[in-house]
């Protein structure tokens, strides 16, 4: 598959099985793509003052999210840099951030500030020493993080990404959370990944979402270097779901989502309303989903509310089920590898974004 999503029809394998409950290979992906991708903690609606903080988990690390006193957003270590101890839990504002074991202080950038008995220790200079700082980028308001310090800047790995989501919701990062809607699959990251990407099931599972929000026949995926793009045009008034012409000044004509290898999503309703989805491995066959709402006012219109109401009792309720079932059929060794079915137009019933999915993984587990 080349770089615009074009690949040629036939019948493609599947992961052998086997990567869907390999304990070893679950380790490997760790190190090779938990620690080393772009991942979404939040938004700065979470910690709109200086000293606000919430403590995320990013892929096993607890990482401290926190608004400075100099307003700049900055992502930390959850750990003492004395011996080891935690220094906060959950969310909150703070004046200075004081390490509950031996009262180790620091500043809201991060500085170590002061050391009780510190003028008894010979050759401790306070000014040296600092909390360790993890990567993190702003996008639109949305609050990114990556253990790999060398990586390149979000919005460079974003690429033609960042200028759509723009111009599709110019005003994201005045948005605020509304509501989430989350869920502890007993599945592989993997298998929630590949659903998530695959519309070929979307005329059998998702009977709402193709009847009322999006045209199945020209649904459209495709790959691109940050992940995979997903379009569709709108249904017409007669048969959409929802009243998405509700706000005449949102856009109302596409569905669009937006994938960023290998674990969160941007997903933009017609008429504006806009969702973040994130996949968060817990253990080799446990995933939590969170799908979080952004709207522009925490009031919501009744339009809203039955979007979120209609998205959570359909297409989200509906994917629990599938991803359940795919784990418990590839543990159960009667499949060595599937099949991967791609048609010569790479239509919405076409599974080309699988061969994509795959090619993004075996490109980062080299």
């Amino acid at each position: 598959m080349e770089e615009h999503g074009t690949v040629k029809g036939g019948i493609y394998e599947t992961l052998p099985t086997t990567h869907y409950f390999d304990s070893a290979i679950f380790e490997r992906e760790k190190t090779r793509i938990f620690h080393r991708c772009w991942q979404l903690a939040g938004h700065v609606s979470d910690i709109p003052n200086q000293g606000d903080f919430f403590v995320a988990d990013i892929s096993g690390k607890s990482i401290v999210v926190l608004r400075g006193k100099d307003d700049i957003v900055r992502g930390f270590y959850n750990v003492c840099i004395h011996r080891g101890h935690e220094l906060l839990t959950g969310k909150g504002c703070v004046n200075h951030i004081i390490c509950p074991y031996h009262a180790w202080m620091y500043d809201t950038t991060g500085q170590l500030q002061n050391v009780p008995n510190g003028d008894a220790f010979p050759g401790l200079d306070v000014t040296g020493h600092s909390l360790n700082q993890v990567n993190l980028n702003t996008f639109m308001g949305l609050i990114l993080i990556n253990l790999d310090k060398n990586t390149i800047p979000f919005e460079e790995f974003a690429g033609d990404a960042a200028n759509e989501i723009r111009e599709r919701v110019p005003n994201l990062e005045s948005y605020v959370h509304v509501e989430r809607t989350e869920r502890n699959s007993p599945a592989n990251w993997k298998i929630e990944a590949e659903n998530f990407n695959d519309c070929y099931h979307c005329p059998v599972i998702h009977r709402t979402l193709t009847s009322g929000v999006v045209d199945p026949t020209k649904y459209r995926t495709r790959k691109r270097p940050y992940g995979i793009l997903h379009e569709s045009p709108v249904r017409p008034d007669e048969q959409k779901s929802f009243d998405y012409m509700a706000d005449a000044n949102r856009k109302t004509d596409k569905f669009i989502t937006w994938w960023f290898w290998p674990f969160f999503v941007v997903q933009v309703y017609p008429g504006g309303y806009v969702n973040t989805c994130r996949w968060k491995p817990i253990s080799l066959n446990e995933t939590k989903v969170e799908v979080d709402w952004w709207m522009p006012s925490k009031t919501l219109s009744p339009v809203e509310a039955e979007l979120i109401k209609q998205q959570r009792e359909t297409t989200f309720h509906e994917d629990g089920e599938v991803v359940k079932s795919v784990q418990r059929g590839l543990e159960s060794g009667g499949l060595k590898k599937g099949m991967v079915m791609v048609d010569e137009a790479c239509s919405s019933l076409s599974e080309h974004p699988i061969v994509a999915f795959h090619e993004h993984y075996f490109a980062a587990m080299e």
